[in-house]
């Protein structure tokens, strides 16, 4: 049979055009599929802030997953003791602060929840049965006057609740990421810090903040502003005990946030976030202190890390 060579342009047009819509269309197809996808887990994953609360009443705040910088760098380590050595002379040490260091980039892969606020006096008595705080008489301020193991057998018995989550101490690398709540300056809400902003020893504030009161004891939970994420006091009132055994700074650290459980000091667990007796300078997200595992003083405290447990 002829082909009529007039007709073939024509034809092979024809065909082009039909491959280029069919490619179009599935390329639309799959682009609509990534974006119904993407909306889809978007309107599934809660997001940073959300509140739960648990069997007993406590608050837990969604923290995403996400990467951060953590630690202090040589400049940020310089500038807190120049102001340590303002605030106690001779007595500061530069030893304070090289314990944030090296700085270094951590990834947490998997969000956690986060207590609100410090577990109240109310709590720990519903939990335990007693109540050991030094500053009684006030059910919303923190406990306290308890150790690292006291914090370990709370939860063990809210873990006992079975009642969808389950809890432990926050890692020190959870810990900072939720006080910066996305923020590289000192303080979850700036470069300084007054008592008006946090419980603490207000004489000695830092970055040029007022200096105010020192309360001289604990306040209720929530007295003073959230961070960005809504959590309350993780500067000041008192210090929350970290899963964590202490090292004398982050060479070897892990970079996926978890519990850095060892190496170290067994007879030191890690603490963040300052408290009521202290200097601003030991409020900044950065900080890290120590304590003996067995230790019971009136500034130490705790805020719980929950995950779902799978249905």
């Amino acid at each position: 049979m002829k082909t009529n060579n007039a007709v073939l342009p024509a034809l092979f047009v024809s065909w082009s055009v039909a491959l280029l819509l069919l490619a179009n269309s599935q390329g639309q197809s799959t682009g609509i599929r990534q974006a119904d996808a993407a909306v889809k887990k978007t309107a599934t994953a809660p997001s940073a802030g959300k509140i739960v609360r648990n069997s007993i009443g406590m608050q837990l705040v969604y923290v995403p997953a996400g990467s951060f910088m953590m630690g202090s760098t040589d400049a940020d380590v310089q500038e807190v003791y120049a102001q340590a050595q303002r605030d106690v002379g001779t007595a500061a040490k530069l030893e304070w602060f090289t314990r944030e260091q090296p700085r270094h980039q951590v990834t947490l892969r998997s969000p956690f929840y986060l207590g609100r606020y410090e577990v109240t006096q109310a709590q720990w008595q519903t939990v335990m049965g007693s109540n050991p705080s030094q500053f009684r008489g006030c059910e919303l301020c923190p406990v306290e006057q308890i150790s690292w193991n006291d914090a370990q057998e709370f939860i063990r018995k809210l873990n006992a609740m079975n009642d969808g989550f389950t809890y432990s101490l926050p890692s020190e690398a959870q810990w900072e990421y939720a006080c910066r709540a996305g923020k590289t300056i000192k303080f979850s809400f700036g470069s300084s810090i007054s008592s008006a902003q946090a419980n603490f020893d207000g004489q000695y504030p830092f970055g040029g903040g007022a200096k105010g009161v020192s309360r001289e004891k604990t306040m209720p939970v929530g007295s003073f502003p959230p961070n960005a994420w809504g959590l309350y006091d993780m500067h000041g009132n008192v210090w929350e005990f970290c899963g964590d055994l202490w090292h004398d700074n982050y060479d070897g650290a892990p970079k996926d946030g978890s519990e850095w459980s060892s190496g170290g000091d067994p007879a030191h667990r890690v603490e963040r976030g300052g408290s009521w007796d202290f200097h601003a300078d030991a409020l900044r997200c950065a900080y890290r202190f120590r304590a003996r595992p067995d230790a019971r003083v009136n500034n130490n405290g705790l805020r719980v890390k929950a995950v779902r447990r799978p249905s």
